[in-house]
């Protein structure tokens, strides 16, 4: 069976608009079944670390599967119109997720881990990200603390690799989207807009 086209952003915010909200329309993933599940409260989640524009930064590589990837680009675009506070640039929404997963205690950590799963076997992709010092250091302390638990993640990038692909699966639930659409194929900057 044909796997069914993927709905543009514009195409999802018009579905959006004409439907009643707090109602996920599922209709065209289920075959015209209606879901029942209402989305989430969006005032209820929480807002992710403020991370400043004029921090310094370091330069450093996330590697993500093409779908892992498309996922964390979509969550930035859904974030922004579902997600008061969200930052405007894809750079600081990744700042924002890194530093979220940082600051959860070792067991929480350990269960997104597990939660997540391995990335899958298909190819990587380097995504360039500019991290704050700040968020950088929370990541050094969060990685030293579950060593101590006995959780060792093989590099920095590991440790950004599951903040983006869980930060990206928070997104779609805040927004009450069973999958996130696909993103635009260059970013904007959001808060120009």
């Amino acid at each position: 069976m044909a796997k069914p086209r993927r709905l543009s952003i514009e195409e999802r915010n018009a579905a959006a608009i004409a439907r009643e909200p707090g109602k996920v329309d599922a209709a065209e993933k289920t075959g015209g079944e209606e879901s029942a599940q209402p989305a989430a409260p969006l005032d209820a989640a929480p807002v992710a670390p403020t991370v400043s524009a004029d921090a310094p930064t370091r330069r450093s590589s996330v590697y993500l599967t093409e779908y892992d990837l498309r996922n964390a680009r979509s969550a930035y675009i859904v974030d922004f119109d579902h997600r008061a506070g969200s930052p405007g640039s894809f750079g600081l929404w990744a700042a924002g997720a890194i530093a979220e997963l940082a600051a959860l205690d070792v067991e929480q950590r350990q269960a997104v881990r597990e939660d997540l799963g391995e990335p899958g076997p298909t190819p990587h992709k380097s995504q360039q990200l500019l991290v704050p010092d700040e968020v950088a250091t929370a990541v050094t302390d969060a990685m030293r603390q579950d060593r101590l638990a006995g959780v060792v993640d093989r590099s920095r990038s590991v440790f950004y690799s599951y903040a983006l692909r869980w930060q990206s699966r928070q997104s779609a639930l805040r927004a009450g989207l069973q999958e996130l659409p696909d993103p635009p194929e260059r970013l904007p900057r959001l808060d120009l807009r």
